[in-house]
């Protein structure tokens, strides 16, 4: 299944569609990103299918991709609790306390790609 988060770029390359890298702006370090937290959700996650977990508020959280799907998972990455159609709608939806996950990205703690 064709991951629909994902568009190619001038050269060929992969790359989120809705949340582009803008390397004029932040430079190459985090693939155009203006940190790890970014990178990690809108590239890693996003494009290239890493699982990923994070800690939010002393609470561990982990994401996994499973075909286009994106999913809020256990620490294991084998249950699925709560799915969404794409990451893209999972980064903008999952709520964090009653915070979107988009909006406290720069808050999240111990972003890891799996």
């Amino acid at each position: 299944m064709e991951n629909t988060d994902v568009c190619l770029d001038l050269n060929g390359y992969p790359m989120n569609f809705k949340y582009q890298p803008d390397v004029a702006k932040y430079g190459s370090e985090y693939c155009g990103y203006k940190s790890w937290n970014e990178e990690a959700f809108f590239y890693e996650f996003a494009v290239q299918n890493y699982d990923l977990s994070f800690r939010y508020k002393g609470k561990m959280y982990y994401l996994m991709r499973n075909g286009e799907k994106a999913v809020i998972s256990d620490e294991h990455f084998s249950k699925e609790y709560v799915v969404y159609p794409s990451a893209n709608q999972l980064i903008e939806n999952m709520d964090l306390d009653g915070e979107k996950l988009i909006d406290v990205m720069g808050q999240l703690e111990d972003v890891e790609i799996w």
